[in-house]
């Protein structure tokens, strides 16, 4: 590629790289529809940046998402995965909100059959993010893992769910805060 064509495609480029370092997580047509740019366009400048080493991408179930290089642990891309899944980010919220909840407890508040919460949960624990225990015939499910930081990439990256949850969450929080507090 000559350097005129690249010039050309470095402003789009760039678009499309502070976009993905702004909302880690997205996935293909998500950056396509917010951006308004075509298809094609996207996938170019999508594979460019991987090439040039820029941004990474993973696929979790039928997404493939990218997160800009070196901005995150790989703990925390495990987060960020779940956080962009309105499914699986609401059970994870759920469970930091009602830790040892069981699946009768998270069918009823999500609305979704026990088999789906059990696929959802299936999933959270292949990313390190749940753990269960079984209680006689229950079984109890808790977050493992740093619940700040699950909130704080929650409040940076995802702002819009970050406020519909502030205030089921604020016990949470504040007890965080205190603990955070106590040791610093």
């Amino acid at each position: 590629m000559d350097a005129n064509n690249e010039d050309y495609h470095e402003p789009r480029r760039d678009q499309v790289l502070a976009f993905i370092k702004t909302h880690p997580g997205s996935h293909l047509r998500q950056i396509q529809r917010e951006l308004g740019l075509a298809m094609g366009v996207m996938q170019y400048h999508l594979y460019a940046l991987e090439k040039e080493r820029r941004i990474v991408s993973r696929r979790r179930g039928l997404y493939k998402r990218f997160y800009p290089v070196l901005q995150f642990a790989v703990g925390q891309l495990d987060i960020l995965d779940v956080l962009s899944q309105e499914t699986e980010r609401d059970i994870l919220l759920f469970l930091i909100q009602n830790p040892e909840a069981n699946q009768k407890e998270l069918s009823e508040y999500m609305d979704i059959s026990p088999a789906s919460v059990n696929w959802h949960i299936r999933r959270l624990s292949d990313s390190g993010l749940v753990d269960s225990r079984r209680e006689g015939t229950n079984v109890r499910y808790s977050v493992r893992g740093d619940h700040a930081e699950i909130l704080a990439l929650l409040r940076s990256y995802h702002p819009m769910v970050w406020e519909r949850w502030a205030d089921r969450l604020a016990d949470v929080i504040l007890e965080i805060s205190d603990t955070k507090g106590e040791v610093g």
